[in-house]
């Protein structure tokens, strides 16, 4: 096709129809997966264990990230270091 030929109205219909139709397929097969994953995640017999641990992750991070953005608090490598030396059970300086 030339710079000078217009396109054909139908040629561009079909080419949006299908981009279209590609992104809708793409938008519920991720929605497939995420469904099974939700499923598979209710089915587990350590769902308690497991939200419970992520309740304690996502405070943590919380409570490093508003450290990192306060002024005159610790360091974020301090801060990571005091508790890797924690879990070996070193004493705190």
């Amino acid at each position: 096709m030339s710079e000078t030929e217009p396109e054909q109205p139908s040629a561009t219909l079909e080419l949006l129809t299908l981009l279209a139709a590609g992104a809708a397929d793409l938008a519920l097969d991720q929605l497939r997966q995420s469904a099974d994953r939700a499923q598979e995640a209710l089915r587990r017999s350590d769902l308690r264990e497991l939200l419970t641990d992520g309740v304690v992750e996502l405070r943590k991070r919380g409570e490093l990230a508003t450290r990192r953005s306060g002024t005159g608090s610790e360091n974020y490598l301090e801060t990571m270091a005091r508790r890797a030396a924690e879990r070996a059970g070193h004493p705190r300086a």
